[in-house]
């Protein structure tokens, strides 16, 4: 269910952006920026006698169901407004709701406005509302005496009311979208961490081109090692973690799952009036423990916010979907570049650990392969040992395929390591170097597709060495 809403998310993301993707070329910093803040057409609207006396001047109105486990998920965000804008807030619960519902909702979720129900849906009909939560802004509507008569609405009843602004439905994170259109300076409200809903509505094409990152996914891929309760894990694939505004544990749909882009730019980017160097951030997580060999000039080409300008609707898809299902490219998994020696020269040195891979069906890889399929280059990329680090080889000799999977396909390239031995010039894989990371290295071979039953504890135990 998790990746299935994490896959919606972006698609949506996508989808939203699918009109204006056509022509995008060149990069445009906060392309959408203008149409954030821009004034929207009043729609006028008449009110249901429950509601019309109490709105006298602009208002916020929240309709919600008591029961709606997404209306109490925006809880937090809907009194965070109250303390934040300058306007009185009525609550309106949904025609099937009781009032001893509306006083748990209101004690569980701290609710401090008072709630009319819409027993006769008057309300919803009202505003087209389909669903909840939903946030409107309305005013008394002051009729203009020199506007002309439509004629097609002249023996119609007045509508008393207008509709400022909608946000059908109401999800979490768009709290800092009302507030920006709120203030005479749109980023007055921005203090701590905001949320990536905040950023895209202005960052359109960044958003879409975060959207097909594995950043993007971050949080799903510790659902799939089960890590989601391990806080050391959480920590680097979320944002904000223990700061104001960030993500809290336990918390998996919030805004702040996944790296997103407060990750690297800080708490509410620069609109805070500091300026964060997005590049000094990388290593706090892309760590020596927790990366393959990772600088700054491997990771940096392949954050790029412009990348999905040129990409169709359906290469966008397709890359969020390959994500999702670990068939994408991970160009950080990535050894540092240089030829391989071979098994037998790491032999003088790891005997044991040499005997132990002659044992292991990793040597044996080659002998699975026979007829075509033993040069078929797809297929020896996974069963045989590259000649040397960097793009995959086109052709078998870019392959040791004497010795199958030897040492340096898990380890890195041997070359510098057996000239002069230090553990700083061979990926160890050692106790300091945690499960994700083994795993990310088996799997680029042991993918879905091709080894669909692979899991990695017994497979660790099997090669232990």
């Amino acid at each position: 269910m998790r990746r299935l809403i994490i896959i919606l998310c972006a698609l949506l993301l996508i989808a939203a952006g699918h009109h204006r993707i056509t022509g995008w070329s060149e990069g445009q910093v906060a392309a959408g920026t203008a149409r954030t803040l821009a004034a929207v057409e009043p729609v006028p609207i008449s009110l249901p006698d429950t509601v019309a006396p109490q709105v006298t001047e602009r208002t916020l109105l929240f309709y919600y169901s008591p029961t709606c486990p997404h209306c109490q998920q925006v809880m937090p965000e809907i009194n965070d407004l109250m303390e934040r804008i300058d306007l009185p807030l009525i609550g309106i619960a949904s025609g099937s709701a009781t009032q001893s519902q509306i006083d748990e909702f209101a004690e569980t979720y701290k609710a401090q406005f008072e709630t009319t129900i819409d027993t006769d849906r008057g309300f919803a009909l009202a505003v087209g509302a389909r669903s909840t939560p939903n946030v409107y802004i309305v005013q008394p509507r002051v009729a203009d005496p020199d506007a002309p008569v439509d004629p097609l609405t002249y023996n119609m009843p007045p509508k008393p009311f207008e509709i400022l602004e909608s946000y059908s439905p109401f999800s979490r994170g768009m709290g800092a979208v009302l507030l920006m259109r709120q203030a005479e300076d749109p980023f007055e409200h921005f203090e701590g961490y905001v949320g990536n809903i905040a950023c895209s509505t202005c960052h359109e094409q960044e958003a879409v081109s975060w959207a097909i990152t594995h950043h993007a996914q971050a949080y799903y891929t510790l659902y799939v090692r089960e890590r989601v309760e391990e806080s050391e894990c959480v920590r680097c694939h979320v944002t904000g973690m223990g700061e104001r505004g960030g993500f809290k544990m336990g918390d998996h749909f919030s805004p702040m799952t996944s790296v997103t882009c407060e990750s690297c730019h800080g708490p509410s980017g620069p609109h805070d009036g500091e300026t964060t160097d997005a590049s000094a951030s990388c290593e706090g997580c892309h760590d020596a423990d927790h990366s393959v060999a990772f600088t700054l000039e491997k990771g940096l080409p392949h954050i790029d916010h412009f990348a999905a300008n040129e990409m169709t609707t359906a290469e966008l898809q397709e890359k969020v979907a390959a994500i999702s299902r670990g068939e994408a490219a991970r160009p950080l998994l990535a050894f540092p570049e240089g030829p391989t020696v071979g098994a037998e020269a790491c032999k003088s040195c790891h005997r044991a650990e040499h005997r132990t891979l002659k044992r292991a069906p990793h040597s044996k890889a080659m002998r699975r392969l026979v007829g075509v399929d033993a040069e078929n280059i797809e297929c020896v990329r996974c069963h045989a040992t590259p000649a040397a680090s960097g793009p995959p080889a086109e052709d078998l000799s870019g392959y040791r395929v004497d010795e199958g999977v030897g040492c340096e396909a898990c380890h890195g390239p041997g070359t510098d390591h057996a000239a002069a031995p230090t553990a700083d010039n061979i990926i160890g894989l050692g106790e300091s170097c945690p499960e994700c990371v083994i795993e990310a290295i088996c799997t680029s071979c042991h993918t879905p597709a091709w080894d669909e039953d692979w899991e990695l504890s017994s497979h660790l135990e099997a090669i232990a060495h």
